[in-house]
């Protein structure tokens, strides 16, 4: 059972990561028998791990019950955003109230790190750190069922934004903002912790719902 388990997550790391990596794109049908070749496990494996994403809103399953990477709405781009910016807000009054003078540091470490892959322009080490970010406040915070949450909430919606920030060359301007989060955590400034994540949140949201916009256009 337990290696069953192990290769489940296996090939749920592995989709993830493709997925997440746009190496598989909105919309691309996602062939079981493909995937399971091109890891050397079976099928059943695969489609757990498959029905794992589906849960997480990553993938969705057809009429004909095949599984396809799911595209992004409006409607889910709004709906994250509103979550985000409730639970953002918890977590980083949380972490402001526990923040030691070891995790300032380590704080500031991930908002620096972040800062300068935006100026080189090096999406890959820019979202490296931006999870860091996310996942050490989330850690000091200490709530684990909000983390988790949050964490789902964020990988369904961020792999379609940081694209579009690319794109749009925001992320330097988004390191600014986690600048700005940071130091109201580090400062216990908690008054201004809301408004912060609302402009962060509020930013992401605009620029999904730009590409969503602009890809209507495109498909007609």
């Amino acid at each position: 059972m337990a290696e069953t388990g192990t290769r489940v997550d296996d090939a749920y790391t592995f989709l993830l990561a493709e997925i997440t990596g746009f190496r598989l794109r909105s919309g691309a049908p996602l062939s079981e028998n493909r995937i399971a070749a091109q890891i050397g496990i079976s099928r059943t494996p695969v489609r757990e791990a498959l029905q794992r994403l589906e849960k997480e809103g990553l993938v969705k399953r057809g009429d004909n019950a095949r599984f396809t990477v799911s595209q992004l709405t409006r409607s889910e781009v709004n709906d994250s955003c509103d979550l985000l910016e409730v639970l953002d807000t918890y977590i980083c009054r949380k972490a402001g109230e526990k923040l030691t003078e070891q995790s300032a540091a380590l704080l500031t470490a991930s908002v620096d790190t972040m800062t300068q892959a935006a100026i080189s322009e090096d999406r890959a080490s820019w979202a490296e750190a931006d999870a860091a970010f996310h996942r050490l406040i989330n850690e000091i915070a200490g709530n684990v069922l909000v983390a988790d949450t949050v964490k789902e909430t964020r990988r369904r919606i961020q792999r379609f934004w940081l694209r579009a920030a690319s794109a749009q060359h925001r992320l330097e301007e988004c390191s600014n903002e986690h600048q700005v989060l940071a130091r109201a955590m580090i400062e216990k400034d908690y008054a201004a912790i809301e408004p912060a994540v609302k402009v962060h949140i509020g930013h992401m949201r605009g620029r999904m719902l730009d590409m969503i916009d602009a890809a209507e256009a495109l498909l007609g």
